[in-house]
């Protein structure tokens, strides 16, 4: 199991006893905040989920680390920043 949420862990198969055994086998710990944030913003039925790769060897042989790309283009703001509001003007009739 991941030590930190929304990351795993893919390994190299190392009994592949029939040509479609997987390749490659692992976890990945979601956490639930982040899984219900993204079911809020998905109107169908199929969820897509990007993740990131890093290979990494050990005393295992090689595997790979896994992380959720959590990041979101933001929107440009179409409507200006307001103004700020002009200096108040005097009425008063100049003083000698």
């Amino acid at each position: 199991m991941a030590k930190l949420p929304n990351t795993g862990r893919l390994n190299y198969s190392q009994r592949k006893i029939h040509p479609k055994s997987p390749d490659l086998y692992g976890d990945i710990t979601f956490d639930r905040s982040y899984l219900r944030s993204v079911m809020e913003e998905t109107d169908g039925d199929e969820i897509t989920i990007r993740l990131d790769a890093w290979q990494n060897e050990g005393n295992n042989g090689a595997w790979f680390s896994l992380k959720v790309n959590t990041w979101k283009k933001t929107e440009p703001t179409l409507t200006p920043p307001p103004r700020p509001a002009p200096p108040p003007v005097e009425d008063d009739p100049i003083p000698f």
